[in-house]
């Protein structure tokens, strides 16, 4: 199975996220069951309509209902997301996540209590693509997370000089972020 977790709204200011490389993968894989959970509005925190803890809620109870491979792939507050599902999915019995696929990882709200900068060793592999061009005010407000990982986990972590809107698909050059990505995601069977 694969559940894609989006990093924001496809509302905010116009945007249309179909556009960006969650949407993508969502689309490509050839898994199944597949979920596609939209993210939160430009700015979300713990009342939020739609937040890291209820994204990732949606998540766990689908990978719960289902058999098989899990996959994850996530962009933004929706990559803290399936961080957040990993330690849910732990607590709850340590069901395995095959391999989590996460472009830039951004831990912004406060509806979690768990440390989403670690990932937990019921993840056998995380793919986490790092965008590095961000000014001091997205540094701040969108924190990157997920850059550890508990014994045993495989944790391949790339730095790539792009914004963290380009990163997953933005801008016209995401300085080969997918790529990388989609050879991983074969590599793993996601696609």
């Amino acid at each position: 199975m694969l559940v894609a977790l989006e990093g924001s709204s496809p509302t905010i200011a116009g945007e249309n996220n179909y556009k960006y490389y969650v949407w993508d993968y969502y689309l490509l894989t050839g898994q199944s069951p597949k979920k596609y959970i939209i993210g939160p509005a430009m700015f979300s925190v713990s009342g939020s309509l739609i937040n890291i803890r209820k994204m990732a809620n949606l998540a766990t109870a689908f990978v719960n209902s289902s058999s098989g491979k899990v996959f994850l792939v996530g962009w933004s507050r929706g990559a803290a997301a399936c961080i957040q599902v990993a330690h849910d999915l732990k607590r709850q019995g340590g069901k395995t996540i095959d391999a989590m696929f996460l472009f830039d990882a951004v831990d912004q709200d406060t509806s979690t209590n768990s440390d989403l900068n670690y990932i937990p060793d019921n993840v056998t592999t995380c793919y986490h693509a790092i965008a590095t061009d961000k000014d001091w005010f997205w540094r701040r407000v969108f924190p990157t997370c997920g850059q550890n990982a508990a014994s045993g986990v495989r944790l391949e972590k790339k730095e790539f000089h792009v914004s963290h809107g380009g990163i997953a698909g933005a801008d016209g050059d995401d300085k080969g972020s997918r790529a990388w990505m989609d050879k991983n995601m074969r590599a793993e069977g996601a696609l």
